[in-house]
């Protein structure tokens, strides 16, 4: 029976944790859904790449005890009431993965902007590895899956397009004999490329405004408008605009016959995290009275 998404359960789950416990079991923990009765746990293995339901709970944390030893696991959760005798739910949580392994997990995993919109990794060498994998996914809801393996400790992810959050997470890899083991993974960084913005036009406006007209930018969010009173700044940042589409923007704050410069740049918030693309170049215009 299809569960159906209803707005009783605003929120979706967040994975806060899969650790390992003493006796090799997982122990999976997230966050508190508010009017949530019982929550689903849905799993896929590293040989499957279908989710399947293995459990109910009411509580906020569960210990899967049917796994293997260097097998990667992958979690959702999504959270479930009744209402009026129907069944319905939250939608699924972000996937978190981990393997049952005793080789450790990179850390300092970091992620910035290439010279296009390409995404350059770095983290910190892990004793022992021969190779790492970088796996990737796209959105919160879809599973995270390799995209590369490298001996180095960085990697440029150049199959990205403006504006799409991608979120990373690292594995090392260790050779014995014939045998490859992979590793922990690493924690989960996200990114988001945006381009750079533009001013396409300044028009000084009577009554001591300046209207700027701007480029939309694929994928932001909104656009940040910095001013100074000088070519060389200081800048300061006097408005955001309400979304993406607003590209038409007024300064109600300027003195009369005076000269300002404005420079502009995309926003896009990702995990309560916010991106920035570059500052486009710098544009001069006198105020009116």
């Amino acid at each position: 029976m299809s569960l159906e998404v209803i707005t009783k359960l605003k929120t979706s789950p967040k994975i806060k944790s899969i650790t390992v416990t003493d006796d090799g079991k997982l122990l999976i923990k997230w966050s508190k859904v508010e009017g949530a009765e019982k929550y689903g746990i849905k799993r896929a293995s590293s040989d499957e790449n279908e989710f399947e339901h293995i459990a109910w709970c009411k509580k906020t944390e569960f210990i899967d005890e049917n796994v293997l030893t260097d097998t990667t696991y992958r979690y959702k959760i999504m959270a479930h009431k009744k209402l009026e005798g129907k069944k319905t739910s939250t939608k699924l949580s972000a996937v978190k993965a981990v393997v049952i392994s005793d080789i450790p997990a990179p850390t300092g995993l970091k992620a910035g902007q290439d010279k296009s919109c390409g995404i350059r990794l770095s983290w910190d060498k892990c004793d022992g590895a021969d190779e790492y994998i970088v796996s990737r996914r796209n959105d919160f809801y879809s599973q995270i899956l390799p995209v590369a393996r490298t001996k180095e400790n960085f990697f440029t992810d150049d199959k990205t397009v403006w504006g799409q959050p991608y979120h990373y997470s690292v594995q090392a890899i260790v050779k014995s004999g014939e045998e490859k083991k992979q590793g922990n993974f690493s924690n989960e960084v996200h990114f988001v490329s945006l381009d750079k913005g533009r001013i396409i036009q300044a028009k000084s406006l009577h009554g001591k405004k300046v209207r700027l007209t701007l480029r939309i930018v694929t994928g932001a969010d909104c656009y940040c408008i910095e001013r100074g009173e000088s070519e060389n700044g200081p800048f300061e940042e006097i408005l955001r605009t309400k979304d993406a589409l607003e590209y038409y923007v007024v300064d109600k704050t300027p003195k009369a016959y005076k000269t300002y410069y404005y420079r502009v740049r995309a926003l896009k918030k990702v995990a309560d995290t916010e991106f920035y693309g570059k500052y486009c170049d710098i544009t001069a215009v006198k105020s009116k009275c």
